[in-house]
């Protein structure tokens, strides 16, 4: 590669930096071992801490417990703090829960099953998520009126449900019908009716979240990787950086995405945002003299708060929450914007070098 591109590179990188107000953020670390999965608009973090459903907010952390066995997953939760995900129970079997107010409740499973979890919840109480049952594949059910409800497939042999809406409207990814590699598909799931996402060129897609606007984030597996977001019905690519792929994981109500950038094996990989029509990664949009970097976000309130995950330079891993902050003075916004700069130049390198 040419030494002048990532100059080329650096420059545009400045140019854009100066000539548009960039948001910058400010770092929360979220205690020890917290690995995110999300983030409600009260700023409450789910995830799972010491192999524990976990949740966190300003005023401390709460471990949520299990279902009587060794260890639980918290996926997602609502704007009440209601949280869903999955756990053992004493006799080894893992169920999908609800945990409202401390109280962590066994949602059973699906088909004579062992194995459930939740992976979504809505603001009415609504579980959306996976199940296994003897001889078949991953199934997709719906938690409505106490029970938990199988809602089909693509014709394929499994199926994995990843977002629901107020609406009811549930998104995930499917395995269409084939003997041999058959491609995955993201589907929308609502009023009794699954459909496919059939916007991707190679007809392989994946869909990982849904907001209350009826918006879709997720993956178009075609060529490098690239996010997308579908609003009423059309599907815009927000394309990928430096070369890399990218997983659309998490949006807002605003319309603004969060998710992965990666490479072969998504190493390296960085988090990203795309927000106001452009796709920033969110390590250039941090201070650098925090010796943090972000690799993963796993969500994003309608306040531009971050669920993210990443590592310091001397002190480890874990989860962070990024929240904006007020815009520099002149002065320290030229300081900022050289450390920021030289830090889109480290991307771009280890970006080639994994080329």
């Amino acid at each position: 590669m040419p030494t002048s591109l990532p100059v080329f590179a650096l420059a545009l990188l400045l140019s854009a930096s100066a000539s548009a107000a960039i948001p910058v953020y400010t770092l929360t670390v979220l205690p020890d071992a917290m690995s995110p999965a999300g983030i409600n608009n009260a700023g409450q973090i789910v995830g799972t801490r010491h192999d524990h459903a976990y949740l966190w907010s300003a005023g401390g952390g709460t471990d949520l417990g299990t279902l009587g066995g060794a260890s639980s997953t918290g996926a997602a939760l609502n704007r009440f703090g209601d949280v869903t995900g999955g756990a053992l129970t004493a006799d080894g079997e893992e169920h999908a829960f609800i945990c409202s107010k401390g109280v962590m409740t066994d949602l059973g499973t699906v088909g004579g099953g062992k194995v459930s979890r939740g992976t979504a919840i809505n603001d009415l109480g609504q579980v959306a998520g996976d199940f296994h049952a003897p001889g078949t594949g991953w199934g997709a059910f719906v938690r409505e009126g106490g029970q938990l409800r199988d809602i089909g497939n693509l014709g394929g042999a499994s199926i994995w449900a990843t977002g629901i809406n107020n609406a009811g409207r549930v998104v995930g990814s499917a395995l269409a019908q084939g003997d041999i590699h058959p491609p995955q598909t993201a589907f929308v799931y609502e009023n009794g009716v699954m459909r496919a996402l059939n916007y991707s060129p190679s007809g392989i897609s994946s869909a990982n979240a849904v907001n209350q606007r009826g918006q879709i984030t997720g993956t178009d597996w075609h060529g490098p990787e690239a996010a997308y977001l579908t609003t009423n019905g059309m599907t815009q690519v927000l394309g990928s950086m430096y070369g890399l792929g990218a997983w659309g994981t998490a949006l807002n109500n605003r319309g603004e995405v969060v998710g992965n950038l990666g490479g072969a094996l998504q190493v390296p990989s960085f988090a990203f945002i795309y927000a106001n029509g452009h796709m920033s990664d969110l390590n250039t949009l941090i201070d650098p003299a925090l010796g943090w970097t972000v690799y993963s976000a796993a969500g994003i309130n309608d306040l531009g708060q971050i669920a993210a995950y990443g590592c310091h330079d001397s002190e480890g891993c874990g989860g962070l929450l990024l929240q904006l902050a007020p815009v520099p003075e002149p002065g320290a916004w030229a300081m900022l914007l050289a450390g920021l700069g030289m830090l889109g130049w480290r991307r771009l390198s280890a970006a080639c070098r994994c080329a």
